[in-house]
C-alpha cells in the first residue's frame, strides 16, 4: 500500500511539474525603430534587463507576475555611434533613464496580453500578440515615443540624426519579449 501511495504522489509531483511555468533563461527585448521615407528597419536590444518572474502552473499568473527593469543606457544597436545618438537624446532625461513593464492582461484563448510600459515617468497599456513555440513566448508590439512626453527628446534625436536618416525618423517603434520558459 505504501508503494502504490509513493508511486502516486511521484506521478502527481511529475505531473504539476511538468503543467508548471518557470523563467528558463533570461528574458530577451528587441526594438525596432524606423527611418527614411522607406521606412528601413532599425533593432537592437538593451545588456541591462532585470526580470523577475514567478512560476506558476497557470500561464496567465506566470506571464502577469513579470517584473522588468531595464537600463535605457544599455541600448545595444551593434553600432557604437547609433547607440551615443539613441541615448543622449531619447534618453537624456534623468525620468527617461529605466523603463518598466509589467503584463496586466492575458487573454489565452486569442493569444493576447496587455503590457504596463513606464517610461519617462508615463504609464501606457500596450497590447501585444504572443506565440508560443519551442520553451519561448514572443510577444510583438508597438509604442510611440510621443506618447510618453518625450517630444523634445524625440525632435533632438531627429535632428541629430537627420543625416544618417535623410530627414525621416519615425516616433513608433516595434517593440517584441522573448520569455524562455519550462
Amino acid at each position: 500500500m505504501k508503494k502504490i501511495f509513493l508511486a502516486l504522489l511521484l506521478s502527481l509531483g511529475l505531473v504539476c511539474s511538468l503543467n508548471a511555468y518557470e523563467l528558463n533563461g533570461k528574458l530577451a527585448v528587441k526594438w525596432t525603430g524606423f527611418k527614411t521615407e522607406k521606412k528601413v528597419p532599425v533593432s537592437g536590444t538593451f545588456n541591462e534587463i532585470k526580470a523577475d518572474i514567478k512560476s506558476s502552473d497557470n500561464l496567465s499568473t506566470f506571464l502577469k507576475s513579470a517584473m522588468v527593469t531595464i537600463q535605457t543606457s544599455s541600448l545595444e544597436s551593434k553600432n557604437p555611434v547609433r547607440n551615443k545618438n539613441i541615448t543622449s537624446t531619447l534618453f537624456s532625461l534623468v525620468s527617461a533613464k529605466e523603463i518598466k513593464g509589467t503584463i496586466t492582461k492575458v487573454n489565452e484563448s486569442t493569444k493576447e496580453l496587455t503590457l504596463k510600459l513606464t517610461m519617462n515617468e508615463v504609464s501606457k497599456s500596450i497590447p501585444m500578440e504572443y506565440e508560443m513555440s519551442n520553451g519561448n513566448i514572443v510577444a510583438k508590439g508597438s509604442i510611440d515615443i510621443l506618447d510618453f512626453g518625450m517630444k523634445n527628446s524625440f525632435m533632438a534625436f531627429s535632428k541629430k540624426c537627420a543625416a544618417f536618416h535623410q530627414n525621416k525618423s519615425f516616433s513608433t517603434v516595434d517593440i517584441e519579449f522573448t520569455i524562455p520558459y519550462k
